[in-house]
C-alpha cells in the first residue's frame, strides 16, 4: 500500500497528536521539525540538547520518564535506534528496530514499559 505524503501525515489517519516537537538543532532536524509541526498543526517546537548522534540514550530516556504529555522527537541514527531499544527491552546496545533516514515510529508508554504501535518507512510514502 503507497501513500501520499499529505495522507500519511494525517492525524485522523495515524492518530498524531502531540503537545511539541524537539530536535537537535542540526539544520536538517530542524526542517523537518518545522515541516512536521506545520503539517500537524503543533506550535510548539524547539531545540534540546541531547538528541545529537553520538549523545547517550539515557538522558533522553529519564526525561521522558518523567513527560505527562506527548512528545514528537526529531533527531539522528544511532542515538535514536539505542533510546527505542533503551525503552523496549531496557538495553541500548539491542537492536529493536531497523531503522532508515526519514523514518518515522510511535511509541507508547504501557503499564510495566513502552510499545511499538507503528513504524513508516519512505519507501510507503510518494
Amino acid at each position: 500500500m503507497f501513500l501520499r505524503r499529505r495522507e500519511w501525515l494525517s492525524t485522523q489517519w495515524l492518530g498524531i497528536s502531540v503537545a511539541e516537537i524537539v530536535h537537535s538543532g542540526k539544520a536538517r532536524a530542524r526542517q523537518t521539525a518545522e515541516i512536521l509541526a506545520r503539517y500537524l498543526g503543533v506550535s510548539n517546537v524547539r531545540e534540546v540538547d541531547g538528541l545529537n548522534p553520538n549523545d547517550d540514550p539515557r538522558i533522553w530516556f529519564e526525561r521522558i520518564s518523567s513527560l505527562d504529555h506527548d512528545l514528537m522527537m526529531v533527531g539522528h541514527l544511532p542515538h535514536l535506534s539505542r533510546l527505542v531499544s533503551l525503552l523496549i527491552v531496557g538495553n541500548l546496545d539491542v537492536k529493536v528496530v531497523e531503522f532508515r533516514y526519514s523514518g518515522v515510529l510511535r511509541l507508547s508508554r504501557v503499564e510495566g514499559g513502552w510499545v511499538i504501535n507503528w513504524f513508516i518507512t519512505p519507501d510507503l510514502v510518494r
